[in-house]
């Protein structure tokens, strides 16, 4: 149920690269997945007090291994017109490397502003 078509949303991407000394992000990509905020009391072991500023994304393994430790991602705005190189509107950076099984993929997102 939860990889069907229908119940996908658009987010998009910004892949982390060095250049030199400056940390800068690539282009948007929009994809499409399915992600729900964390909040089941196996999340609130894992994570902390902090498990509200967390989202779950579970996806298959070519959409999971685009995403990289510290890459930014736009879930709940556009990115803006003029794309300036650093990503400073994204909303959300993807906390760790994804988790890989057999199947799937899963990433875990943390929110960049505060509560």
């Amino acid at each position: 149920m939860r990889s069907m078509i229908r119940n996908k949303r658009k987010l998009y991407l910004c892949n982390r690269y060095q250049e030199g000394l400056i940390t800068k992000y690539g282009e948007p990509i929009e994809l499409n997945v399915n992600y729900q905020a964390t909040n089941s009391e196996g999340d609130l072991i894992a994570l902390g007090l902090d498990f509200p500023m967390y989202i779950r994304i579970k996806t298959d393994l070519d959409v999971g291994a685009m995403f990289k430790a510290n890459d930014r991602v736009y879930i709940n705005k556009q990115p803006t017109a003029g794309f300036d190189g650093l990503c400073k509107d994204a909303d959300y950076e993807v906390d760790s490397d994804p988790i890989l099984s057999l199947n799937s993929a899963e990433i875990t997102l943390k929110k960049l502003s505060g509560k």
